[in-house]
């Protein structure tokens, strides 16, 4: 992928001379006039293009406001999660989301030991009755050995 063949391609995106491309955290990131579009670091020519052409529909990246809007009334009945501007109270609710996310994989990780150890017991359970089974057909083998072992010596004399 070039930059230069991108250009050329779109020619008719406004800025789109002052295209800068870059990697960041494993994605390419496009840059341009104010702009930006990030997408898969393996993708292509024409995936890049559509990210430039989707991204421009939207406004430049300069012109969005640094505070989010307010979540409308309705949002918030419906259960929509709110964020205070406050970053005491951010830090708050980041530590109570990790606090939840770590009850919770606990709590999935002991179910999966429990069933991990009621395979392990069960595991242990045939195989010692396997056993089991191996030894008693050993025990009448001997039996039978031992009856023959006996009429032979019998009949010897």
């Amino acid at each position: 992928m070039s930059i230069h063949d991108l250009k050329t391609r779109m020619a008719d995106v406004a800025g789109i001379e002052t295209l800068t491309m870059g990697l960041e955290a494993g994605r390419i990131v496009l840059r341009w006039d104010g702009y930006s579009a990030a997408v898969d670091a393996s993708a292509s020519d024409a995936e890049c293009e559509v990210a430039v052409r989707n991204a421009i529909k939207l406004p430049p990246v300069s012109l969005i406001p640094e505070k989010p809007a307010a979540i409308p009334v309705a949002a918030k009945a419906n259960g929509a999660a709110t964020m205070s501007t406050n970053p005491a109270s951010a830090g708050a609710s980041v530590k109570q989301m990790m606090e939840e996310h770590t009850r919770m994989m606990g709590e999935i990780q002991q179910a999966q030991l429990r069933i991990l150890e009621g395979t392990l017991a069960r595991q242990r359970e045939t195989v010692a009755g396997a056993v089991g089974k191996i030894a008693q057909q050993i025990e009448g083998q001997t039996d039978e050995f031992l009856s023959a072992l006996g009429q032979f010596s019998n009949d010897l004399g």
